[in-house]
């Protein structure tokens, strides 16, 4: 699914003057749930600009699916020293989460707002779909 949020995040622009514009990312396998997701407007022209806000993205998203995972698994392990592990990767992961949160919320608040409403939906259907396997 990174691979996926990668080549989404890619698919998005913006003008020389810093108006937000979006495009979708040219995917070819439309089965798959998660190239419903809107690509997020923000950012710059500017392609190292654009690396910074893609790299605070993808970790925002690594780090709050990779959160997820290890509290479903903490739900399932009663093994001290596991659920011991968990609690600190979760505490990991969180705090990776905010820093780039902060980051990105210092670079373009607008942005964040956007890339957390569809970071949440992405979750939910990935989720979902882990789950029910």
């Amino acid at each position: 699914w990174l691979g996926i949020l990668y080549a989404f995040l890619l698919g998005r622009s913006t003008d020389r003057e810093g108006a937000m514009e979006t495009r979708e990312a040219d995917f070819t396998n439309t089965d798959d749930p998660m190239i419903n997701i809107r690509p997020i407007a923000g950012g710059t022209a500017d392609s190292d600009a654009q690396k910074q806000l893609l790299e605070l993205q993808l970790k925002m998203a690594t780090s709050s699916i990779n959160h997820e995972y290890a509290r479903i698994e903490f739900e399932d392990v009663w093994d001290r020293e596991r659920r011991d592990d968990l609690i600190e990767y979760m505490h990991e992961c969180r705090t990776a989460y905010f820093e780039a949160r902060r980051a990105l919320s210092a670079y373009d608040p607008y942005a964040l707002e956007d890339f957390e409403a569809d970071l949440m939906r992405q979750k939910q259907m990935t989720l979902s779909g882990a789950q029910a396997s």
